[in-house]
């Protein structure tokens, strides 16, 4: 962590850029062919939010804009973000390229710390598998995260300039 430290590099704050972003990435991803999106529904472990909503204790998360969501499915996406800009920060830092091959090994890093997030939580079957033994679907959607990650983390080190 010094190294980051170093370049004033924060990554919980640039993290926090990417994390709704993820959310409306994902709801993307569940579009259906008329462009609306079947529900999710969830259990809501947030007090406050459940006051806030006349005491629902389910949200549907494919139908909420991030900004309405529950903290318990915010604070999902803030982990992921943080994976994701530690991984990328870490080779830009270190002027590794990120190519191909790489973004691979991210990748896989990226599902199994979701894995350990959210193994019987909300995960399906088919997602609970190395990372080699996905979907083609499945790991693109980590390797957009990553995709997303780099760019912010571009923007930010621009920005610092």
């Amino acid at each position: 962590m010094e190294k980051f430290e170093h370049y004033d590099f924060k990554i919980d704050n640039i993290s926090q850029i990417l994390w709704s972003k993820f959310h409306d990435e994902w709801r993307k991803s569940m579009a259906q062919e008329d462009w609306t999106y079947a529900s999710r529904i969830e259990k809501v472990l947030d007090e406050n939010w459940i006051q806030q909503h006349n005491w629902k204790t389910e949200v549907d998360i494919v139908n909420t804009e991030f900004e309405d969501l529950p903290s318990n499915r915010k604070y999902e996406n803030l982990e992921a973000a943080k994976v994701a800009i530690s991984l990328v920060s870490e080779k830009v830092l270190n002027w590794e390229e990120i190519n191909s091959e790489s973004l691979e090994e991210m990748a896989e890093i990226v599902h199994n710390k979701w894995l350990e997030r959210n193994w019987m939580e909300w995960s399906f079957d088919f997602q609970r598998v190395s990372y080699n033994q996905l979907s083609e679907e499945e790991k693109a959607k980590d390797r957009n995260q990553l995709l997303q990650a780099i760019e912010i983390v571009k923007e930010y080190l621009n920005s610092e300039k």
